[in-house]
């Protein structure tokens, strides 16, 4: 442990929509393994889950891309020249949508 800082487990990104709960541009933690994907928002810390079987597909893809295809006009919303790039979770009831 360096500097007193825990290894987290997951991947980090920032919730976009799909969870209530989590408001837009919100830090957490995805992990998934053969049952469960799981999502820790950080700070107040808040698990969701949804088991795999509910998952219908997962796909990475350009700002530009994910915002023409779910919010009907190609726009980048970055204040930086850095491309954000948005994780898709699609399920039975919607998406998740996550940007890193």
């Amino acid at each position: 442990m360096l500097f007193g800082k825990k290894n987290e487990n997951g991947l980090p990104v920032q919730h976009y929509e799909g969870i209530a709960e989590f408001a837009t541009d919100y830090p957490c933690r995805l992990s998934l393994d053969e049952n469960m994907l799981t999502v820790k928002r950080i700070k107040p810390e808040t698990t969701v889950t949804l088991p795999m079987n509910r998952i219908q597909g997962i796909s990475a893809m350009e700002e530009e891309r994910f915002m023409s295809k779910y919010h009907g006009q190609s726009k980048n919303t970055s204040k930086t020249e850095i491309k954000k790039y948005y994780l898709v979770i699609e399920y039975d009831k919607g998406i998740l949508a996550f940007w890193g």
